[in-house]
């Protein structure tokens, strides 16, 4: 994580750099015209100056009142001889112009100029020895250094402290790699790190959650295949014995029954898993649901043993389904209820905006409010009336909820007004 934070800390060091010197190319280049316009400027007022005292005071005086000017203004004043200067430059000074030439450090420009009265070019240049110049290069030598060594410890107290903020990440992130998956990163103020660490926990949080759901799971398929494995091992050895036709007769019918509830588990088990993956391609249709509950009732009716009733809704009601899986959901429901009502069960179709709710009602003895959610889990029985001995692999509510999860609802337990349980299955409107 180290080289990370250095690779970071010196790409933004290296872009400040990058930026204040192209900044000052920039500004360089865009405001050398104004400087040397400015010169210019001055050097004429100058040169007229200076051509009007030459009649009056001769060419010593104006020599020295040249040098005077050049002084006060901390320049060094120098007469050229034109055989040092380029041709083309010595030709523009004839015509009376004022050339600049850029000196050897590449810190100021010489400028050339020819004085009329006293025939003579010279040059002019900022003197480095000046108080004024070193003032002004020592000034900007240290607001460079003093900018970027400021945004230097800045960034380093940043990094720092965000390297710190993710070392306490990385330590969870690696203890949870290790199998402690109770492993937590902070989220307090001084060391969270925006919404990661909170992401971090949500991810860790609900992949604890499924691992203790697939070990739970793994127990009770172990526990589910025991029983009907035992009872098939039991009547195989039961059958090496010399039985009569009639005793040989039930032991082979109760294999079969074990084996059919074996093949029974293993669909179970395997649906539960494809939906766990969503791995079932829905074939959704437009249906008007009170309708479709209609069409579906004497199926259902075939697979319940005590009078069932459906009431359907009193207006229409659309909705986007995949049929096959509705049903599937509500036979498993219609079943469930079979092994625990009395005497009745009941269909009721309700709008609920902005859900339409399919109620699945019984007169048994319902199920206890701590208990509404644990009988979705796979393989989870109530020690109550809703037992082992009512039949059932206890994947039947965990299969509906996923079904419902796939089509965009979900699935609720409350009391039913028979008394018993209700168990609805809530699909949005539309």
């Amino acid at each position: 994580m180290a080289r990370l934070f250095i690779t970071f800390y010196v790409a933004i060091v290296g872009s400040l750099l990058g930026y204040v010197f192209t900044i000052n190319a920039l500004a360089q280049h865009m405001l050398y015209d104004f400087a040397v316009e400015d010169t210019r400027s001055t050097i004429r007022g100058y040169l007229e100056v200076l051509d009007r005292l030459h009649p009056y005071e001769g060419d010593q005086a104006t020599l020295q009142a040249a040098r005077r000017v050049a002084e006060a203004n901390d320049q060094i004043l120098e007469r050229i001889s034109p055989q040092q200067l380029d041709p083309a430059i010595r030709r523009a000074l004839e015509q009376g112009q004022i050339m600049f030439q850029e000196t050897d450090d590449g810190d100021d420009d010489i400028a050339y100029f020819r004085i009329e009265s006293l025939n003579d070019i010279f040059s002019v240049r900022l003197n480095p020895d000046s108080r004024l110049g070193q003032a002004e290069e020592l000034v900007s030598k240290i607001s460079v250094i003093g900018v970027l060594t400021t945004l230097g410890l800045v960034l380093a107290l940043m990094v720092f402290m965000l390297h710190r903020k993710l070392k306490h990440l990385e330590r969870a992130a690696l203890a949870f790699a290790e199998g402690d998956f109770s492993a937590r990163a902070p989220e307090n103020r001084s060391l969270r790190v925006a919404g990661l660490n909170h992401a971090f926990n949500c991810m860790a949080e609900q992949i604890e959650s499924l691992i203790a759901s697939h070990k739970r799971l793994t127990n009770a398929v172990a526990h589910e295949l025991r029983t009907p494995i035992f009872r098939l091992r039991c009547q195989l050895e039961l059958l090496d014995y010399d039985l009569s036709v009639q005793e040989h007769q039930k032991y082979s019918e109760g294999m079969e029954e074990d084996l059919t509830e074996l093949d029974e588990l293993v669909d179970e088990l395997l649906s539960y898993a494809r939906m766990q993956r969503n791995d079932i391609q829905l074939e959704m249709q437009a249906v008007l649901l009170d309708q479709w509950l209609l069409e579906q009732q004497s199926r259902l009716e075939r697979s319940c043993h005590h009078c069932l009733t459906v009431t359907p809704a009193r207006r229409p009601m659309p909705a986007s389904i995949d049929g096959r899986l509705l049903l599937r959901a509500l036979s498993n429901l219609i079943r469930n209820a079979d092994n625990h009502a009395v005497s009745r069960i009941a269909i009721r179709l309700e709008e609920l905006p902005p859900c339409f709710c399919l109620h699945v009602d019984d007169d048994g003895p319902g199920i206890p409010p701590a208990d509404r959610e644990r009988v979705f889990e796979p393989f989870e029985r109530l020690d109550s009336a809703r037992t082992r001995a009512t039949g059932g692999h206890g994947l039947g509510l965990s299969i509906v909820r996923e079904i419902m999860q796939q089509h965009g609802g979900h699935v609720e337990v409350s009391v039913s007004p028979l008394g018993g349980a209700r168990v609805s299955l809530c699909l949005p409107a539309g």
